[in-house]
């Protein structure tokens, strides 16, 4: 610390070199023992309670992590395809997202759709985890397929039950929520009598990640999640070690490896705690935990880096123990996803699996100073939202009440202005933008199905006892419409859905913009660099400048340099640039800028800027015709949206 001191001149410690998280927790650039109370052994050992080191003695050491692929194509007969593809090839069980219109996940409104996608996938073997809604009918097809094949004993997966995920995202649930929960637990009651290896409830957090969640708020809402469905198993008969084997968790893993690990092993802890006070027996207290690669992260330009956030994701999703990774493919934000991008991302687990070894160490994280103290101050800050959530009544009344999404946009407001000043970086898009880039083709889906049949009028007994189910099962020979008007119940709930979206999207907006305006007058908005002085002097800011202007999608033009500002200003105008940066240093500045500036102007420039602070020289600059200073730290996203306003004209 004192030769740091001697480094830092007299500059803060803290501000310099400690970062803080979005849930105000600090990373520190170096950890030592009295950072963690390690003889005390805290965390435990693998396959022991509090299970912060894992759910068993050897973790993926004996055959790695679950390989877990996401499928979305909304043709029946292409999805098929390509899943049994993905099995050939590495994938050891299927997350698939099902929609009756076949708008975000593959089409399927009756059993004989199911059975066309599942075609060939031996159940027993390759576990399914389902996403979509409804998902009671879509769990009733499923469960009436593995009948057929007489696999319900051995069946591994997920009937993708998760309401109050369902309901953030859409915005409303057509039945009242204490009949949802009521009908859902029925399945868990049925799950639990026939199914002895499935699980009912799969919480998912994307939902809450996407709408822009710190990774605190995200653990603490799957938990008060996890924790509403436990009561509302107990309320349908089930006992709590029965109840908690029907629950299973997927949290996102994005490219921040810190916070990735401390919120897998930090859920593990919360969730032991929750079931023992809840009484469950010790074996029944480790957290099915599993993570899929952050949507928020991922980019539709550069789309190649995605590649790398999603290796760093799944990284740490693997150290920390996760029992099964879904690494969704680099062009995934742009649309359904090509063959090549389904290769990359399960061969993302290859790579880190069987070449680097990452599964071969039980809990690498374990006695990490740094991973055991951000795990446990990540922990206390989950629960301490979670309480909050507690005492809002639930999950439920505080999705209704807007007090999540109310705390969400809080934290989403301020990581959008750290995303607009640069100080949160994007590569491929806020940094280092090529605005020349080839596109990235992706499948084309093809015709929306059309609307389900119109079915029978189906009736059905109260939930209870799994009776609901069972005459559900009983009758999945009907389309999805028969299910519709049953499911009906009370008059349902509505919440302004949570919004869906990613880190790039306002820069991406701008680059759009750029593209359109080249369509219409055959050229980018340009900007001219209207360097000033020798190499050495405007380089620095003008690759700055560069940077900057590329990120909203303009081409940045390089002026020769030189003093003289008539020349200068004549290489503007021969550019075909509507704008100019004055680059170079603050030295030059003092002797130049504001000569260059008007004469900038005065050859036509309808904006002229300068890179760097005016500091004592801002109000004469401004006065000789400089319009607005970027630099680092400055609002890029307000300067671009500005800049793209004017160039509109």
């Amino acid at each position: 610390m004192k030769l740091l001191e001697k480094v830092l001149a007299g500059a803060p410690f803290e501000k310099k070199l400690v970062s803080k998280t979005y849930d105000g927790l600090s990373i520190r650039p170096l950890y030592t023992r009295a950072d963690w109370a390690s003889h005390n052994d805290p965390s435990g050992l693998p396959g022991g309670a509090p299970f912060v080191r894992g759910g068993t003695v050897l973790g993926s050491a004996l055959n790695g992590w679950d390989v877990r692929q996401a499928h979305d194509h909304p043709n029946p007969a292409t999805a098929n395809k390509e899943i049994l593809e993905d099995l050939e090839n590495g994938v050891s069980s299927i997350l698939l997202k099902l929609d009756v219109e076949g708008k975000t996940g593959v089409a399927v409104q009756s059993l004989a759709d199911l059975e066309k996608t599942l075609d060939g996938v031996m159940l027993d073997l390759a576990p399914v985890v389902l996403d979509g809604y409804p998902s009671l009918v879509f769990a009733a097809y499923l469960i009436k397929l593995l009948e057929k094949r007489g696999q319900t004993k051995n069946f591994a997966g997920n009937f993708g039950l998760d309401i109050l995920s369902a309901f953030a995202a859409r915005g409303r649930i057509t039945s009242d929520p204490d009949t949802a929960r009521a009908r859902i637990s029925d399945l868990a009651v049925y799950t639990a009598k026939n199914l002895p290896k499935a699980r009912t409830y799969h919480v998912m957090s994307t939902v809450y990640h996407s709408a822009g969640a710190s990774e605190a708020q995200e653990v603490g809402l799957v938990l008060g999640a996890g924790v509403e469905y436990l009561r509302a198993m107990l309320d349908a008969g089930l006992d709590i070690d029965g109840a908690t084997k029907q629950i299973a968790f997927t949290v996102t893993a994005d490219a921040d490896l810190f916070l990735t690990v401390a919120k897998i092993r930090a859920l593990r802890k919360m969730w032991a705690r929750v079931t023992e006070a809840s009484g469950a027996s010790v074996e029944n207290r480790s957290a099915s935990v599993s993570a899929i690669t952050a949507p928020r992260m991922m980019s539709k330009r550069d789309p190649w880096v995605n590649v790398l956030r999603s290796t760093v994701a799944c990284f740490g999703a693997g150290i920390a123990g996760a029992d099964a990774v879904t690494v969704l493919p680099f062009d995934s934000a742009l649309g359904l996803s090509s063959d090549l991008a389904r290769r990359i991302a399960r061969n993302t687990h290859v790579v880190l699996q069987e070449e680097s070894g990452i599964g071969k160490v039980v809990d690498p994280a374990g006695g990490a100073w740094m991973f055991e103290k951000l795990t446990d101050e990540m922990a206390d800050k989950a629960w301490a939202f979670f309480q909050e959530l507690e005492r809002q009544g639930g999950m439920t009344k505080a999705l209704m009440a807007g007090f999540v999404s109310a705390k969400i946009a809080g934290v989403q407001a301020e990581r959008a202005k750290n995303l607009a000043r640069r100080k949160d970086p994007i590569t491929g898009v806020s940094e280092f933008p090529n605005v020349h880039e080839a596109p990235v083709k992706t499948p084309v889906a093809g015709p929306k199905k059309a609307a389900p049949p119109a079915g029978k009028t189906l009736t059905f007994p109260a939930p209870g006892g799994g009776k609901l189910m069972e005459a559900f099962v009983a009758s999945a020979a009907e389309p999805v419409s028969s299910y519709v008007a049953a499911l009906k119940g009370g008059t349902g709930a509505s919440i302004t859905p949570f919004p869906d979206l990613r880190l790039a999207q306002d820069f991406e907006r701008l680059r759009d913009a750029a593209d359109a305006f080249k369509e219409s007058y055959g050229q980018r908005p340009k900007v001219f660099l209207a360097d000033i002085g020798t190499i050495a002097e405007f380089t620095a800011r003008a690759t700055f400048a560069k940077n900057f202007y590329e990120a909203g999608g303009f081409e940045a033009v390089a002026g020769a340099g030189g003093y003289d500002a008539a020349d200068i200003a004549k290489d503007f105008k021969t550019s075909g640039a509507s704008f100019a940066v004055i680059c170079s240093t603050d030295a030059v500045y003092a002797e130049h800028a504001a000569n260059l500036a008007k004469a900038l102007k005065d050859t036509g420039a309808v904006t002229v800027h300068l890179a760097g602070r005016g500091g004592d020289l801002e109000a004469a600059l401004k006065a000789a015709g400089v319009d607005d200073f970027i630099f680092m730290g400055c609002d890029v996203l307000g300067v671009l949206n500005a800049l793209h306003t004017r160039a509109g004209k």
